[in-house]
C-alpha cells in the first residue's frame, strides 16, 4: 500500500460489510444517547449508516466520494436527512463540534506534517464528556515506510490522549488480512476514550 492506494476499490469491497466492532463498542458506551458524530474517513459508510439508524446526526467525511451514494441508498428518507456527506482532505477540513469523533483505518493517513494540528482540531471539536473512537498505526506496522502517513509510539499515543479517560484500549501487533492485500503485519492502537 502506498500513496497510490486504490481507495475506490477499497470502498467497493466494503459496501455490504456489517458495522465494525469498534462502532458497536462505542455505541454500547453511549447507551441510549444519540447526538452529533463526525465519521472521519467514512469510506463506504458502513458505520455512518449504523449511527444514522441509531438516531445520530452524522457529518461523514472522506477524500473519495465513492461511498456517499451507498450511504444514502441504504437509509430511509427520514434518516438521510441526518447525514451530511463531505468530500475533504483531513489537512484542509474544519471539524464541527461533536459528541463523537470516529476514525477507523483513516486517521493514520493524515500526513505527518499536518497530524499534530489536525489532532488539536479533533480534541477541540469533541464536547466534554464526548468520545473519540478509532485507531492509529504504531511504528512497527508494515506500512511504516510510507512517508505520507503517520505512525506513533505508545508514548506518543499516551500524550495524544492526556485529556481523555481511556475506556477501551488494545494494542495489536500481528499478521492479518487487509481489504486490499491478503495479509500484512499490523501494529495498531485501538481506542475508545472519553474527553474529560
Amino acid at each position: 500500500m502506498d500513496k497510490n492506494t486504490n481507495w475506490p476499490e477499497f470502498i467497493k469491497r466494503t459496501l455490504d460489510t456489517p458495522p465494525r466492532w469498534m462502532m458497536k463498542k462505542t455505541l454500547e458506551l453511549f447507551g441510549d444517547f444519540a447526538g452529533h458524530a463526525v465519521d472521519l474517513g467514512c469510506g463506504s459508510g458502513i458505520d455512518t449508516i449504523e449511527l444514522a439508524e441509531r438516531g445520530w446526526t452524522v457529518y461523514a467525511v472522506d477524500s473519495t466520494p465513492d461511498g456517499f451514494a451507498n450511504i444514502m441508498s441504504k437509509l430511509p428518507e427520514d434518516k438521510q436527512a441526518k447525514v451530511k456527506c463531505i468530500q475533504a482532505d483531513f489537512e484542509h477540513m474544519a471539524i464541527p463540534e461533536a459528541d463523537l469523533i470516529y476514525s477507523v483505518f483513516s486517521l493514520p493517513f493524515c500526513k505527518p506534517e499536518h497530524f499534530g494540528a489536525f489532532w488539536e482540531k479533533i480534541v477541540s471539536a469533541i464536547k466534554p464528556g464526548g468520545r473519540f473512537a478509532g485507531n492509529l498505526f504504531g511504528v512497527k506496522d508494515e506500512w511504516a515506510y510510507m512517508s505520507d502517513a503517520t505512525f506513533i509510539t505508545k508514548e506518543q499515543f499516551d500524550e495524544l490522549f492526556k485529556d481523555f479517560t481511556i475506556e477501551h484500549f488494545r494494542e495489536q501487533y500481528s499478521e492479518g488480512p487487509s481489504v486490499l492485500v491478503p495479509t500484512k503485519l499490523w501494529h495498531l492502537f485501538d481506542v475508545v476514550a472519553q474527553k474529560r
